[in-house]
């Protein structure tokens, strides 16, 4: 059996399988199922696995991640998986039966959702001399360390030239389907260059990419696709625009809200406990079943987007409407106002009644114009407010109008509600 690279694959139940406490190993080429005794067996096991592909990712050795399990249990799931899903010869050499079926599954009923908090990792620094302007490699770089299911397209599979992304969706793709993507319009996917348009990456929407990448977004948009219906990489135009349309503009592989994937009834309410929880993963879940970015907490009439800056950065309760420590101090990022933001949220233009720290204000300020936008980027934004020379600024409004020209600028207007 061809071993599974963890930093590509993800783990989730496999209900539509034949037999009882099935779960699937999934990768860009193939599905596996594997049994377990027991569900209870089942969640451990994809809670382990899930464990050792974020070590993997993050390049720790699969015996340093706690699990919850009992030692025993963590003691023969630590073999299993280093045998089973990578195919290498175990070290610990005890006699046990393994929990697997060979063969490959359809699509599963439902997925399970590895919790990708927030808070979970620091934010890359929004300070220091070398912005991704100077390099226009690094945001690419950076994806791809972070996750290497990034170095494929995610809706083709393709390696070559796979430097562009959507911004709104949080997918890295080749160059063949990004254009299909920019033909959808920006109310689908907001397409940027990871080499050329380095300059529209913010701090918050390098950190939102950071949290998502391929791996995260296709357990959402692809939770109910069948192998045989995804493009390979040498399929036609046609193919991939019929696949695309599916994805993204139809929604056919999202799995339908149920008990399973959420105790809330509707999207909407789904949206709004993932904010609170700042789990990014399911706040993608919940847009991709069409939750309304603009909705607000029913309980207290509080904004998405306000929520969204509060779980992240909590104002100090003795501070009044900053904290103590500085914005420049923390180096706050907020992923999920910015995902909202993305898929059509607009800033209200009255503050929340409890009060924001001051990396939010900031947020809000610079999303609504009220402020400096050099302060929230990575690398140096155009900025007529800057002192610079007559002719260096000409040379600036120069590029900037060559960008929004070619769709490498973010979208000033709200994209339409779905």
């Amino acid at each position: 059996m061809e071993p599974i690279d963890l930093r590509m694959a993800s783990v989730r139940e496999a209900r539509n399988a034949e037999r009882r406490f099935c779960f699937e190993v999934i990768t860009p080429q193939y599905k596996r199922v594997y049994q377990a005794t027991s569900e209870d067996d089942m969640n451990n096991w994809i809670s382990a696995i899930n464990n050792a592909i974020q070590s993997a990712v993050e390049g720790r050795d699969i015996r340093d991640v706690p699990t919850p399990i009992s030692p025993q249990e963590h003691h023969l799931m630590r073999r299993d998986i280093g045998s089973i899903l990578t195919g290498k010869s175990s070290s610990m050499n005890h006699g046990s039966t393994h929990h697997s079926i060979n063969g490959h599954s359809h699509s599963a009923s439902s997925s399970v959702f590895r919790r990708t908090t927030v808070g979970a990792r620091p934010a890359y620094s929004r300070k220091g001399s070398s912005g991704f302007d100077e390099s226009p490699d690094k945001v690419l770089q950076v994806l791809r360390e972070a996750d290497q299911g990034n170095c494929w397209c995610a809706d083709c599979g393709s390696g070559v030239k796979t430097e562009w992304v959507s911004i709104n969706l949080g997918v890295i793709l080749c160059i063949e389907c990004s254009g299909i993507h920019r033909s959808l319009g920006t109310h689908i996917s907001k397409i940027r260059s990871l080499t050329l348009d380095s300059q529209s990456f913010t701090t918050d929407i390098v950190e939102l990419l950071l949290l998502t990448g391929n791996r995260i977004a296709n357990t959402v948009w692809e939770a109910k696709l069948d192998n045989g219906i995804k493009p390979s990489p040498q399929a036609t135009r046609e193919k991939r625009l019929k696949f695309i349309n599916s994805k993204y503009v139809d929604r056919e592989f999202v799995e339908p809200i149920s008990p399973t994937l959420s105790r809330y009834a509707t999207p909407d309410e789904t949206l709004v406990a993932a904010i609170k929880r700042n789990e990014i993963q399911r706040v993608i879940y919940a847009l991709a079943l069409k939750a309304n970015p603009n909705v607000c907490d029913k309980s207290r009439g509080t904004h998405s987007v306000f929520l969204a800056l509060a779980a992240a950065d909590p104002a100090s309760p003795s501070s009044g409407t900053s904290n103590t420590r500085t914005s420049s101090d923390r180096n706050v990022a907020f992923p999920i106002a910015e995902i909202l933001v993305q898929n059509g949220a607009e800033i209200p233009s009255s503050l929340p009644a409890f009060p924001l720290s001051r990396s939010a204000n900031l947020y809000v300020e610079q999303k609504s114009g009220r402020g400096t936008l050099t302060l929230d980027t990575v690398g140096l934004l155009p900025n007529p407010s800057l002192n610079l020379g007559e002719k260096q600024h000409k040379e600036r409004e120069a590029r900037l109008q060559k960008r929004v020209s070619a769709g490498g600028r973010l979208a000033k207007a709200p994209i339409p509600e779905l």
